[in-house]
């Protein structure tokens, strides 16, 4: 198995093995989502490394082909999803968990033939070690029990429910934890 962590876009055979992943995860249940959100993943990396600071994205791969994917960037005032969260967390939260500086922890996936396999934790250590921010966020589907587990487990805490930033049903958990 080797982690491959990148500052920015990485090369188009990792971004490939990184969408072949966000796929394979985000198509199961409870996410149900196609081939044109994995399409969306790719543009969203290709935008966020020319648009936003601190690009990370961590791909994982093993004999079984890329198995684990990651990406993070660093949010601040005036982001559209950032603010969204603080609006969601109410003023102390905001003030707290995400301040002038975080780590927006904007996806993290493995591989459904991978999981349990502590990949999953791999990949979020890398997505947030050694970053500038003292504080991270993230949404997590409430339905996803093993997502869920992997965050609690990691130190993140649950500080809005219902948190929605589309039009979609339903609302994520917002999450934070201390880096």
């Amino acid at each position: 198995m080797q982690a491959h962590l990148f500052s920015g876009e990485p090369p188009e055979p990792m971004l490939a093995a990184g969408r072949a992943v966000y796929a394979a995860a985000f198509g199961q249940s409870p996410y149900h989502e196609g081939p044109e959100q994995a399409d969306g993943f790719v543009a969203r990396v290709r935008r966020y490394a020319s648009e936003r600071d601190g690009v990370r994205v961590v791909i994982v791969t093993g004999d079984e082909g890329p198995t684990a994917v990651g990406l993070a960037v660093l949010a601040r005032p005036g982001d559209w999803w950032r603010d969204r969260a603080a609006e969601a967390a109410g003023d102390d939260a905001a003030k707290r968990w995400m301040g002038e500086l975080c780590v927006e922890v904007v996806h993290l996936a493995v591989h459904p033939r991978a999981q349990g396999r502590g990949l999953g934790k791999l990949a979020h250590d890398l997505l947030i070690a050694g970053s500038p921010a003292p504080t991270a966020i993230l949404a997590c589907n409430p339905v996803a029990e093993r997502a869920h587990r992997l965050y609690t487990n990691r130190g993140w805490t649950t500080i809005a429910e219902d948190f929605q930033t589309g039009g979609g049903p339903g609302g994520s958990l917002l999450m934070a934890r201390d880096i």
